[in-house]
């Protein structure tokens, strides 16, 4: 018994290690998005400033799009602040029961899940500015021959987002790497994807100048709304597959074939697979000698812990033992 309360009191605090840890890693996560939001703001207001003075179109699309940086952001950080906030009593404003059958650390596998959901909401944010921009940019097409050419303010103003973007880039991927951690590297790609659409536009306007073509302008801000769709629609699937439980056919056989490769395992009868925000847990049914005692059967499920959690960074695996009356 006392063997028993050891091991239990053991997991209980290894898996409490590896959530302060997840914690840590957001509440990291989180600084460098409130550095992202004073640069996507500071952009945002050079460039649609700039856009207004030197009448192009695809600039202030481009303002736009990281206007809906700003936004995004700012839903990512209150999702991880909600994720993170361990000693709360309630989950967005519903409370919780003092005396509750599920354990703290099973109440915050559920609160890292709000990163995802709140991930999902941006994916709408953007989609909706993409699909206001392609709009806008339809109407200007109709009136190009009321609307001025853009002028060589306009490029530099496109030129510094293009300078500040890769600085937000280059932040957001290195750390999201560093951090493991889902929300920066979906503000990389999306990042880059600024990148890309503020130096096409900086190529545009320097074109509508001096071929003096005013519809380029026009046209390429409807490009760089589809171009923001897509990526809008991308971060939707993503957090979608996640809520709903999806992992990566490819890796679940990988771990599949690392637990049948296990000493005294017979047969994987089945595994399933999920995520808690960035955090991986695993179902397992195996099957095992029915001869086998029940110390051959806890070392067998301690060798199968341990190399998914090295192997795969798997948090946690519950596995369930079935006896095989086959092969005895």
């Amino acid at each position: 018994m006392k063997k028993l309360s050891h091991y239990l009191l053991q997991e209980s605090q290894h898996q409490a290690n590896l959530l302060q840890l997840e914690i840590d890693k957001l509440n990291t996560a989180a600084k460098y998005l409130y550095l992202n939001i004073a640069i996507y703001i500071l952009i945002t207001i050079v460039e649609y400033w700039l856009a207004i003075i030197g009448h192009s179109q695809a600039l202030k699309a481009d303002a736009l799009n990281n206007l809906s940086g700003v936004i995004s952001t700012g839903v990512l950080i209150f999702g991880i602040r909600e994720a993170t906030n361990y000693d709360d009593d309630d989950i967005l404003a519903k409370d919780l029961p003092k005396e509750s059958v599920r354990s703290d650390n099973s109440l915050q596998l559920s609160r890292f899940r709000l990163e995802t959901v709140f991930t999902l909401v941006t994916s709408f944010i953007i989609i909706l500015i993409a699909l206001q921009i392609i709009v806008n940019g339809f109407i200007d097409l109709r009136h190009i021959n009321e609307s001025p050419n853009p002028n060589l303010i306009s490029a530099l103003g496109a030129g510094i987002a293009t300078v500040m973007m890769l600085l937000v880039f280059y932040i957001n991927r290195h750390f999201g790497k560093k951090l493991q951690n889902g929300s920066l590297l979906a503000a990389s790609k999306d990042s880059l994807g600024d990148i890309v659409t503020s130096f096409g536009t900086a190529i545009t306007v320097l074109i509508s100048y001096f071929f003096q073509l005013a519809w380029v302008d026009s046209a390429v801000s409807i490009i760089i709304g589809f171009f923001i769709l897509w990526q809008g629609l991308t971060i939707f699937q993503e957090s979608t597959l996640n809520l709903i439980d999806y992992v990566d056919p490819d890796l679940e056989k990988q771990m599949r074939k690392t637990v049948e490769k296990t000493p005294k395992v017979r047969k994987v009868v089945d595994l399933t697979s999920r995520y808690n925000g960035n955090m991986l847990l695993v179902d397992i049914f195996i099957m095992v000698n029915p001869k086998d005692t029940a110390m051959e059967i806890y070392n067998v499920n301690e060798k199968i812990e341990r190399k998914l959690h090295k192997k795969y960074n798997v948090y946690d695996v519950t596995i369930t033992i079935i006896p095989d009356p086959e092969k005895q």
